[in-house]
């Protein structure tokens, strides 16, 4: 429940960055590189739960996928930008 909260909110309210993502330097962002909003973040972290259901594919798939997207970026349409 907490980290649901905590990834939701980091990445709506401070540009797609949670303290972790900071410090790789990057960011999620719409695939128009424009923000999240607050509910497109929660949707993305409903994509994790998908991930762990498909036995870690859904993470893997970075590897293959053309746009290097997970799964959790696929559901909410994101991307993972290096900065």
């Amino acid at each position: 429940g907490w980290a649901v909260f905590y990834f939701t909110l980091f990445i709506s309210w401070n540009g797609g960055q949670t303290v972790g993502k900071a410090i790789m330097a990057i960011k999620v962002v719409q695939l128009n590189n424009t923000p999240l909003t607050l509910w497109q973040a929660f949707g993305r972290q409903g994509g994790y739960s998908a991930g762990f259901a498909t036995g870690l594919l859904g993470f893997i798939q970075i590897y293959w996928d053309p746009n290097r997207q997970a799964i959790q970026d696929k559901v909410a349409d994101t991307l993972v930008l290096k900065i």
